[in-house]
């Protein structure tokens, strides 16, 4: 998975995306997995996390070696709140479509899911959502620059490591 997800995002293609999506199947197996670790939460869930917020801080910060991905004020904030909203969404989108599926079925539904939300994600992140800088502009006023650190992932509930 961190294999494909570090060609996407310094490919930055169509092309590779759409040979992606045409083997999305072959994921669905660590897909299941993931979901179910989070579903089950505790330790496993907060290791498995921490691990994935690694591998997209590396792949990320290849993306933007690569031009592909803009460069982010606080590049490991940015890489958390994708991890979340992405494991996030996934949660609640099986939870409500049927995430209780057994493991032959998995992959069709992860199709599914993956038709719905591409779309409307790569819309979000190439085209962005709010017509203005404005509302950030007035935060970064009130943020002390660079922002200051923030709880890490493996320490959840934001105390001291």
């Amino acid at each position: 998975m961190r294999r494909e997800k570090k060609k996407a995002l310094t490919d930055g293609t169509g092309t590779m995306l759409l040979a992606q999506m045409a083997q999305v199947e072959q994921f669905a197996p660590m897909v299941l997995y993931l979901l179910r670790s989070m579903q089950a939460g505790g330790e496993l869930a907060a290791e498995l996390i921490g691990h994935m917020i690694s591998d997209a801080e590396a792949y990320l910060s290849a993306g933007e070696a690569a031009g592909v991905v803009r460069p982010s004020r606080d590049r490991a904030a940015r890489t958390r709140y994708l991890a979340y909203q992405a494991t996030g969404s996934m949660l609640l989108w099986f939870t409500l479509h049927g995430g209780d599926a057994e493991p032959e079925k998995f992959p069709a539904l992860f199709r599914r899911y993956m038709e719905e939300l591409t779309l409307p994600a790569l819309e979000l992140f190439t085209e962005g959502l709010l017509a203005d800088r404005s509302m950030l502009d007035e935060y970064l006023m009130y943020v002390p620059d660079p922002p200051s650190a923030s709880p890490n992932a493996a320490d959840p509930d934001g105390t001291a490591s």
